[in-house]
């Protein structure tokens, strides 16, 4: 063999070891591997929307009037309930005004019927003071703790937590209560404290129209 040929036969063999040394080095991509491309980002579900919460239905509006024939008084009420009047006068002490009370004025919802209603009745004062009318007769419905209040100008105390007002004027007491039963806290949401305010902010005492004895029915 002549010597140049032996001279190309050796770098040949020193450019495969060269080679076949670099790919076996850590990290090579190997024969036929393209460039490293950068990971890609493990993929991101959108959060879920946590749904709303439904909020209890809002109290219809004060659009209707009610006008007591018995008790001089007048009041809005919502829309959509229904009045019934009472049929003689507050004359049993300090009662408190049921749904079934003949001698209170019910106000009451077309939905709820007698587990929402406003019930309402006057009496003279009496030889009582209007203090000790109103101290009675919070006492007597369970309103303990109390606060005052003024109804179209005239003083009284409303009841914490038992939604329940007296007021004196003209030698007349006035009782309010906004009834609500236990049964159903959602459908009672709306009918609290403050929209109890709103109905006492329309009432309207007249006691000069009021009527304390009935009329005999003539045979």
């Amino acid at each position: 063999m002549n010597r140049y040929l032996k001279i190309g036969l050796a770098a040949a063999a020193v450019v495969v070891v060269a080679v076949v040394s670099y790919n076996l080095l850590p990290g090579s991509a190997g024969p036929g591997a393209g460039p490293t491309g950068t990971p890609e980002s493990p993929s991101v579900s959108p959060s879920a929307t946590a749904e709303p919460t439904a909020s209890p239905a809002s109290a219809p509006p004060l659009t209707q009037s009610f006008t007591s024939t018995l008790h001089g008084i007048s009041l809005s009420y919502p829309e959509g309930w229904i009045a019934q009047a009472a049929t003689e006068p507050w004359t049993a002490g300090m009662s408190e005004p049921q749904w079934n009370s003949a001698f209170a004025d019910i106000l009451y919802s077309h939905v709820l019927g007698d587990h929402l209603f406003l019930a309402i009745a006057s009496q003279p004062v009496g030889d009582s003071t209007a203090e000790d009318w109103l101290a009675q007769g919070m006492a007597s419905v369970g309103c303990t703790a109390t606060e005052p209040i003024a109804v179209d100008g005239a003083t009284g105390l409303i009841g914490a937590g038992c939604n329940v007002v007296g007021i004196t004027t003209a030698g007349r007491g006035y009782r309010i209560r906004l009834y609500t039963s236990g049964d159903d806290l959602s459908a009672h949401a709306p009918y609290d404290r403050a929209w109890f305010d709103e109905v006492l902010a329309t009432v309207q005492l007249q006691p000069e129209d009021a009527v304390d004895v009935v009329p005999s029915a003539t045979p």
